[in-house]
């Protein structure tokens, strides 16, 4: 592409100040919801934000781990956990021992361990293991571990160790197991440990994947069961050893992934309740066994991935609530009134339930529990009154919200709204009446509705308009929207849009999604930002064309609002576009470029920059007010001169003198979108932590900008 080269260089560089000026915004952003993804588009109406991008799910950034209250699943304070939760145990004193895939804990450097406390703070409890953590035990003042590791507290350990209640430290006890331990019990006269997993050694004696050490020394102990698969779940109750897994024998005799087992003897019993798919998690009660995993039948009787048995008749019961994918973890309430389920289902009882539900154990009626978390529930495990969730996921009590999603003035996710695209949204614009909201991107429907890559949606609850159909070209995407004074300016990579041959740039009518032929800019290549004059008369657009209007226009250029061709505005510095922007007034436009600079004109007056400022990397983002310009980018640093600055700046509109607004955002492309409301500015991007704070795409910064 050409560029023009006629700039001076006394307007290439930035009219520095000899200190930053100072800013009218916040540095560290209100705590609010954010999504599972990236944020590339925002449009403010009233109170509410409207966000557009690539998630799946919206909500707060909650970490792997969280105890939540036993009604409704709401999540209550506790320590984040960066990583994976495989495991949890009830410390006995209200808090929880949690063992997973995970680097810290509150803050704290806990590799694969840590105790949160009744109050959710993470304790001086460290047992440092060096792999993952994936069963606990707790027997008076000591904590058992097994999982898959070499060492704990800097002391050989393999996959099975015991470490002190209080502190961590290891303890002498080393059974070693030659393999991963899954599941751990202790008889009740403390004399007894138990552990299944996909091990071929445990305690110095040759055991198949489940067996028995004692608990002082370690050694192995004669009971030897002979399981020919993988153990993932164990639980004791009387002389009994029920064991789950993915197993087609254990204790001598046929069983297909549950088996009740001798204590004494390690014969097989009665329960030969088979499943045709592996079982995970298992809950016991004085008569009843409850069974979570991957299957549809057990005992020849069919149940979705979850069952009880009578341990009386060892027959199925009626008890049938049904998921619609794997349970992972099972327990029960200090009543065993109910039995709660976590797994990677999202629709239990028949109703929506996003990875953990909890049923009533004597109907198997759904409950109002309901934590609702963004990827597969782990562990479930109760202490006192609350339960302890962890898992894979980085958000509970979130949404699942497929790329287009609501944040209101409280900070969290609107749940009325709901608009549903199959696709990355790159663009949000509003009616003029606030009521519509338009998305561009690269989708095919919207709440199942057909609709390509442009979509009218209602901005009360998201709903498709039905009439409002206008699409573009197939395999074609809009990457920008603006609208104004009844009309919808739409940019993008198209070649048709509402079945004429207007490329690229067109004008829609709001109200009824229909093409004006008469507005015909035909740039020459993809348009990425667009933006309108306060009196509607003028559009600007940037992008990576070189013509458009009818003019050489490389990069940037002014059209008519209502033919679309070029203006006597000529710039006469341009290059790839990239973002744009206008003051309040439509005084001064603003321009990002691929070489990494920022241009400020006075279309009205000249085609020559006032000034620009040199950015450390692209410049994504540009949100002008009165006085200062807001921009957000993949930069590291603001140039001129060297000012530390991590994808989030901000200049003077009079100067361009960059200002004391110094916040960091992380990602690898930082903030792609920024938006001014009368209280606050709000970014979105694809960072998880603006100045230190999680903040997963999305974040707002109280003031007034």
């Amino acid at each position: 592409m050409g560029v023009l080269v006629s700039m001076l260089a006394a307007v290439m560089a930035v009219m520095a100040a000899p200190s930053p000026a100072a800013a009218s915004t916040g540095v560290v952003p209100e705590k609010t919801d954010g999504v599972n993804g990236v944020v590339y588009a925002s449009v403010q109406i009233g109170d509410r934000t409207f966000i557009g991008g690539s998630f799946s799910w919206a909500g707060s950034s909650t970490g792997a781990g969280l105890p939540v209250d036993p009604t409704v699943g709401k999540r209550l304070a506790g320590a984040r956990v960066v990583g994976e939760v495989r495991t949890a145990v009830a410390d006995g004193v209200g808090g929880w021992y949690v063992g997973g895939d995970f680097a810290t804990a509150g803050g704290k450097v806990r590799n694969g361990a840590a105790r949160i406390n009744a109050a959710g703070f993470v304790t001086a409890w460290n047992p440092l293991p060096t792999g993952s953590v994936r069963s606990i035990a707790v027997r008076g003042g000591v904590v058992y571990l097994g999982g898959s590791f070499t060492q704990i507290g800097g002391q050989a350990r393999n996959n099975i160790a015991a470490v002190d209640a209080s502190s961590g430290a290891p303890l002498a006890w080393n059974p070693g197991a030659g393999g991963t331990v899954s599941a751990l019990a202790v008889s009740a006269d403390g004399t007894t440990v138990y552990a299944g997993g996909s091990f071929n050694g445990l305690g110095g004696t040759p055991r198949a994947n489940l067996g028995a050490v004692d608990a002082t020394t370690g050694a192995g102990k004669p009971w030897a069961p002979g399981v020919d698969g993988a153990v993932s779940d164990i639980e004791l109750r009387g002389s009994l050893v029920y064991a789950a897994g993915t197993f087609t024998s254990a204790g001598g005799a046929a069983r297909a992934n549950l088996a009740a087992i001798d204590a004494s003897t390690g014969l097989a019993t009665n329960l030969a309740t088979a499943t045709d798919g592996p079982v995970t998690a298992i809950a016991t009660t004085a008569d009843t066994i409850y069974v979570g995993g991957t299957f549809q039948t057990i005992g020849g009787v069919a149940r979705a991935n979850v069952a009880a048995v009578s341990l009386t008749t060892a027959s199925v019961t009626s008890w049938n609530p049904g998921t619609d994918g794997p349970v992972t973890s099972l327990a029960l309430n200090s009543t065993a009134a109910t039995v709660h389920a976590g797994g990677t289902f999202t629709s239990a009882g028949g109703q929506r339930r996003m990875r953990a539900a909890a049923f009533e154990t004597s109907t198997g009626a759904l409950t109002a529990w309901d934590p609702s978390a963004d990827a597969p529930v782990n562990a479930v495990a109760l202490s006192g009154t609350r339960f302890y969730v962890g898992g894979a996921f980085s958000m509970l009590n979130g949404l699942p919200r497929a790329n287009a999603a609501v944040i209101r003035s409280d900070g969290t996710v609107d749940p009325a709204w709901d608009a549903g695209p199959n696709g990355i949204v790159y663009a949000v614009a509003a009616s003029d009446d606030g009521g519509t909201v338009y998305l561009g991107g690269a989708f095919t429907a919207v709440n199942a509705a057909p609709r390509t890559s442009l979509a009218a949606v209602t901005a009360s609850t998201g709903t498709v308009l039905p009439s409002w159909t206008t699409g573009t070209s197939s395999s074609h995407t809009v990457r920008a929207l603006a609208g104004s004074s009844g009309r919808l300016y739409v940019g993008g990579t198209f070649s048709r849009i509402g079945g004429r041959d207007l490329p690229r740039l067109a004008a829609l009518s709001q109200a009824t999604g229909v093409v004006d032929p008469a507005f015909a800019p035909r740039p020459d290549s993809t348009v990425k930002a667009l933006t309108v004059s306060p009196d509607g008369l003028k559009v600007y657009a940037s992008g990576f064309f070189d013509n458009i209007g009818g003019a050489p226009r490389p990069g940037i250029a002014e059209v008519s609002s209502t033919t679309g061709g070029a203006t006597g505005f000529v710039p006469t510095v341009g290059g790839d576009g990239i973002a744009i922007d206008l003051t309040p007034d439509g005084s001064r436009l603003f321009f990002s470029t691929s070489n990494n600079r920022v241009f400020a004109f006075d279309p009205a007056v000249s085609g020559t920059p006032r000034y620009s400022v040199r950015m450390g990397g692209d410049t994504q983002a540009i949100a002008a007010t009165a006085t200062e310009v807001y921009i957000g980018g993949h930069f590291r640093n603001a140039q001129d001169p060297v000012r530390a600055r991590r994808h989030l700046a901000s200049f003077r509109v009079s100067d361009g003198a960059i200002t004391d607004w110094i916040t960091n955002a992380d990602g690898s492309f930082g903030v792609w979108t920024i938006t001014i409301t009368p209280t606050a500015l709000a970014i979105g991007g694809d960072f998880l932590k603006v100045a230190g704070q999680f903040q997963p795409g999305f974040g707002r910064f109280p003031g007034t900008p």
